[in-house]
C-alpha cells in the first residue's frame, strides 16, 4: 500500500496487459519453431526466423522508449498492440521467404512495449520503483511464460496453427485494457 498507494488499479491493468503480451510472445517464440519444422523449414532457417523476431523486438523496445519521450505511453501501446495482431497473422500465413520479413515485423510490434511498461509503472508509482519493476518484468514475464504450456496443450488438441492464430488476437484485445491507462505522461 505504501509503494503503490492510489495507483494500484492502473498498475494492475498494466500488469495484466504485460502478462498477456508475455504469454503471446513466449508462445510464439516457443511454437513457431514447431510449426515451421513441420512445414519443412531447416533448423538454420527456423533459427533465423526466431532471431529476427527477437532482435526486432530488442530494437523496437529502444524505438518505443525514444518515442515515449515525445508522445504518450498510451498511444504507443495502442499502436503497437493493434499492429501486433496483423503482423502475427502475416507471420503465420505468408508463404516462402516472406516468413523472414513477417518475423521481423511481428517481433518489432509484439515486443516493443516491455521496457515501456516498466518505465510507465515506475512513473506511476515513484515510491515503489523496484517493486513495480519486479512486477512488470519478473512476475508478468514469469506468469506469461508459465501459461505457455497451455498453448502446447491446446495445440495437441486443435493443432498448432489454429492455436497460434487465436493467440495472435490477444494483442488486439488488450487495446481495450490499454484504453484504461492514464492518458497523460507522468513525467
Amino acid at each position: 500500500k505504501e509503494a503503490l498507494g492510489t495507483v494500484w488499479k492502473p498498475i494492475v491493468i498494466l500488469w495484466i496487459v504485460l502478462v498477456l503480451r508475455a504469454f503471446t510472445s513466449q508462445s510464439v517464440m516457443t511454437f513457431i519453431p514447431v510449426l515451421y519444422s513441420k512445414e519443412g523449414y531447416s533448423l538454420v532457417s527456423i533459427g533465423y526466423i526466431v532471431s529476427l523476431f527477437t532482435v526486432a523486438g530488442a530494437f523496437s523496445g529502444l524505438f518505443a522508449g525514444h518515442l515515449s519521450d515525445r508522445m504518450e505511453y498510451k498511444t504507443i501501446f495502442i499502436v503497437t498492440h493493434s499492429l501486433a495482431t496483423p503482423s502475427l497473422l502475416l507471420l503465420l500465413f505468408l508463404p516462402g521467404n516472406w516468413v523472414y520479413v513477417s518475423a521481423l515485423v511481428a517481433g518489432f510490434f509484439l515486443l516493443a512495449t516491455l521496457p515501456l511498461g516498466v518505465v510507465m509503472a515506475q512513473e506511476l508509482a515513484p515510491r515503489g520503483k523496484s517493486m513495480v519493476s519486479s512486477l512488470m518484468m519478473g512476475l508478468a514475464f514469469g506468469v506469461g511464460g508459465i501459461m505457455t504450456p497451455l498453448t502446447g496443450k491446446l495445440a495437441d488438441i486443435f493443432s498448432i496453427r489454429p492455436v497460434l492464430t487465436s493467440l495472435a488476437i490477444i494483442p488486439l484485445l488488450t487495446t481495450g485494457l490499454i484504453a484504461l491507462f492514464p492518458g497523460k505522461k507522468h513525467r
